[in-house]
């Protein structure tokens, strides 16, 4: 199939999957305490939170967006011509690329612009999420139930955790839990993953069901950003308590 045709396939899916979110029940969660919300542009590849801004991948761009109101502050060129997650590490930002299955790391410059220069290649065709948690990189797969944690130095996989999850969607990183989302399942929702061994610790849903599909999640150290595709707002959410979290364990 051409790459093309990638895409195609997976936008009829998108497409396929918003329908059903209208038609289909969704299980029990716990729901997000909303803090506020900020305009969005409706879709998302991913999201971090880095040096006081929100910064959204997009397919043919990177979003600097002021976290106050919403504003976008700066539109940047991304790695690729189809930009997936972001995260930024140590003063870089890491881009994942859809169209070409690389790992970019990219330099702020003075002019404002982000210079990108590849350096590996996704463990799985077409890494979905990427985060970190302060010493690894942390990459899902392909419609995968895994993440890679992957070493900045050499891009070399460390170790491969086998998650509950399913189709692994954007990732953030709180210190001690990895955030979640999936493409297929469990929409609107996020879920907590022990990063020990890929547990499922509690499922969590946003306030409302305009963000059908999630696809963007971002710590900024206290709470939690959240956004995806089809999903006009970015909401700001009180980070789950850990009581709230691991009362879920082996439910």
């Amino acid at each position: 199939m051409t790459q093309n045709g990638v895409f195609r396939c997976r936008q009829m899916l998108l497409v396929t999957l918003l329908v059903a979110a209208f038609l289909s029940s969704v299980s029990s969660a716990d729901t997000l305490e909303l803090l506020r919300k900020i305009p969005h542009s409706g879709y998302s590849e991913g999201l971090d939170f880095h040096n006081g801004f929100l910064w959204n991948a997009l397919p043919k761009q990177i979003l600097k967006i002021d976290p106050k109101d919403g504003t976008v502050v700066s539109r940047l060129t991304p790695s690729s011509d189809y930009s997936e997650s972001l995260t930024w590490f140590n003063g870089v930002m890491w881009n994942l690329s859809f169209s070409d299955n690389g790992i970019y790391k990219g330099t702020l410059t003075s002019r404002g612009a982000i210079e990108f220069h590849r350096k590996g290649t996704t463990p799985e065709a077409h890494g979905w999420g990427i985060a970190h948690n302060g010493k690894h990189l942390i990459i899902t797969g392909d419609y995968s139930s895994k993440l890679y944690f992957i070493d900045p130095s050499n891009l070399k996989i460390v170790r491969t955790l086998q998650t509950q999850g399913k189709d692994l969607e954007d990732l953030a990183w709180d210190g001690q839990f990895i955030w979640c989302s999936s493409f297929t399942t469990e929409r609107g929702k996020i879920f907590a993953l022990d990063p020990s061994n890929g547990k499922i610790l509690g499922t969590f849903a946003l306030p409302d069901d305009s963000c059908p599909i999630v696809d963007g999640i971002a710590f900024d150290g206290k709470g939690l950003w959240i956004t995806g595709k089809e999903c006009p707002s970015i909401y700001y959410v009180k980070k789950p308590t850990l009581r709230s979290i691991t009362s879920k364990k082996g439910t």
